[in-house]
C-alpha cells in the first residue's frame, strides 16, 4: 500500500524530527576537536530531513527540533530558526538536486549549509531575543545587537564546518534514491 504524498512526507519527516528533539532533550553534544566548541547534532537531522522531505517535512522537523530548549524562554526563537532554516533546506536542496548532478551537488550542499546558519539560524537567534523581554540579556549579557551577531558568527564557525562536512558525507553515501527529495 502506497501512502499519499503528504502522509509519506510526514512519515519520513517524523523520525528526523524525533531524532532532532532527542538530541537537545537528551543534552547530546559533540566536542569539536581542536576547538573549545561543541556541536548540537540536531542540525544534522534538521538539514538532511528537511532537504529530503521539503517544506511540509521542514515544518514538522523544525517544530520538533525547537519545541524544547534548556532555556524555556528561548523556545520561540529556537522553533522559528529551525523552521525557517528547514524551509530553506527543503526548497533550496530541491532546486539544486534538479539542476546539479554528481559531486558538484555535494559542494552545493555545503554552500546550502553555510546559508542555513548564516542567513537563518544565527540572525533569528539574535533577532528574536530582541523582542522577548530579558531574553537578549540572558543570552548576550551587555552586548549590543551588532556585538551579538559578531559573537555568534565567530563562535559558530566550528559547528558550521562540522555540520557541513558531516552532512555532506551522509548525503554522498546515501544511494541516489534516498537522497532525492520526496515531495
Amino acid at each position: 500500500m502506497r501512502l499519499p504524498p503528504p502522509l509519506k512526507t510526514l512519515a519520513v519527516a517524523l523520525p528526523f524530527g524525533i531524532a532532532a528533539f532527542g538530541c537537545i532533550y537528551g543534552k547530546l553534544t559533540i566536542p569539536l576537536p581542536g576547538t573549545q566548541s561543541i556541536s548540537d547534532p540536531r542540525e544534522l537531522f534538521v538539514t538532511v530531513g528537511s532537504a529530503i522531505t521539503g517544506p511540509l517535512g521542514a515544518l514538522l522537523i523544525g517544530f520538533l527540533a525547537g519545541v524544547y530548549d534548556p532555556v524555556p524562554a528561548a523556545i520561540p526563537a529556537t522553533i522559528a530558526m529551525h523552521i525557517a532554516g528547514g524551509l530553506w533546506m527543503g526548497l533550496s536542496y530541491s532546486a539544486a538536486y534538479r539542476k546539479i548532478k554528481g559531486w558538484p551537488l555535494i559542494l552545493a550542499w555545503m554552500l546550502l549549509i553555510l546559508v542555513y546558519y548564516s542567513a537563518f539560524l544565527i540572525p533569528i537567534l539574535v533577532m528574536v531575543p530582541l523582542i522577548i523581554p530579558n531574553l537578549f540579556t540572558t543570552f548576550y549579557e551587555s552586548a549590543t545587537p551588532v556585538a551579538a551577531f559578531q559573537l555568534m558568527y565567530r563562535n559558530s564557525v566550528p559547528e558550521i564546518v562540522f555540520t557541513s562536512l558531516t552532512t555532506a558525507v551522509v548525503m554522498a553515501l546515501l544511494p541516489p534514491r534516498y537522497r532525492a527529495p520526496i515531495w
